[in-house]
């Protein structure tokens, strides 16, 4: 990735967080209520479909930025990772699943024990398609090519590794712990910016074990989110313990990943390519 001095470094970062932040949010609190008000009859969006267009917003946003961005220094999405590989892309992407499964089931076991989530029936076929398509092209792709592949690209061109993934993964929380203001519940809010944090940075070793290519972490994060949200779920976050356990459980199934795909990492050689 083309090399900054640090204040142009930092500037471009800096803009680049507000820009995200303030699109998003921008269409959260302004322009889906907009959306609403035209629909006939004036029903409300279903609620799947609302999830899902809001999660596509910030997919768009993120994959949008990072082209704008890049255009900018003359950089292609291949210099961030964000490229086919014919001899290991589907492959990543299979074994992502119960990668990812081994992870999110204990995380979902710890969160039900402790009433942070109530998990109700599988939502609707079409649903499902919906979700799954939201999770992997808008979600996993659009967070995994802006926070990893841009920030945490941009970061290492001067600072160390883990120096990078850190600070990338904490502004992953920040933009979450920002999107979650509208549900104006502080517990909430910190348990989100911690436990996003916390998955953050195993994204960002999830990156480095197949040498810098996005299609293994995209897989990871866009299933992790689908096999979550293809229940319709409540989530409580009512006190101290609620926020505590929360990122105790998110740490326990990012390690588990982390241990995963550093496994699979190992046995593919990827380490001495």
């Amino acid at each position: 990735m083309k090399k900054h001095s640090t204040f142009q470094l930092w500037l471009r970062i800096i803009l680049f967080m507000a820009i995200a932040i303030m699109l998003i949010f921008t269409f959260q609190v302004f322009i889906l209520p907009l959306v609403q008000q035209i629909i006939p009859n004036g029903e409300a969006l279903p609620l799947n479909l609302e999830i899902n267009l809001i999660r596509m917003v910030n997919g768009i946003v993120g994959v949008g930025l990072v082209y704008v961005f890049l255009a900018f220094d003359r950089q292609r999405f291949k210099d961030v990772g964000l490229e086919w590989d014919k001899q290991y892309g589907m492959e990543w992407i299979l074994i992502s699943i119960p990668i990812t499964l081994a992870g999110l089931i204990p995380t979902v076991v710890i969160e039900i024990i402790f009433d942070i989530i109530i998990l109700k029936e599988l939502i609707n076929v079409f649903a499902i398609i919906l979700t799954l398509l939201v999770t992997i092209f808008a979600i996993g792709l659009g967070e995994e090519i802006l926070f990893r592949g841009y920030i945490q690209n941009m970061l290492e061109t001067k600072y160390s590794f883990k120096f990078s993934a850190v600070s990338s993964a904490l502004m992953f929380g920040f933009l979450h712990f920002w999107l979650a203001a509208t549900s104006r519940n502080l517990f909430y809010m910190v348990a989100i910016l911690f436990s996003a944090a916390v998955i953050g940075v195993m994204f960002s070793y999830v990156y480095k074990f197949t040498n810098y290519n996005l299609i293994f972490p995209v897989a990871i994060h866009g299933f992790w989110d689908f096999f979550l949200f293809i229940f319709q779920a409540d989530f409580r976050y009512q006190d101290l313990l609620h926020v505590v356990m929360e990122i105790l459980a998110s740490t326990i199934g990012a390690v588990i990943i982390f241990y995963g795909a550093l496994r699979y990492a190992e046995r593919r050689n990827y380490f001495s390519k």
